[in-house]
């Protein structure tokens, strides 16, 4: 994936730092999941942009990693 032509060089460096793995999950990333990038120092407390400070997640594991915490005793029945 890191050769793909539509790879920015950001994100080919951390899939190649990463092996090719979720920092999350730890899964192997295929053609056409979706990724986000992670501060892994929050930019709210001092953390930078560069590549050191960023670690490549699935979508939902970035998802994951900053949801909210629900008490299932909270939640009702209701989908909507």
């Amino acid at each position: 994936m890191q050769k793909h032509p539509e790879m920015t060089s950001s994100i080919g460096k951390l899939l190649k730092r990463q092996e090719g793995k979720c920092a999350h999950c730890g899964l192997i990333f295929r053609d056409g999941d979706l990724t986000e990038k992670h501060h892994i120092k929050p930019r709210a407390l001092g953390g930078k942009d560069n590549d050191e400070n960023l670690e490549l997640l699935h979508l939902h594991c970035h998802d994951a990693k900053h949801g909210k915490k629900f008490n299932l005793s909270e939640l009702d029945d209701n989908p909507f």
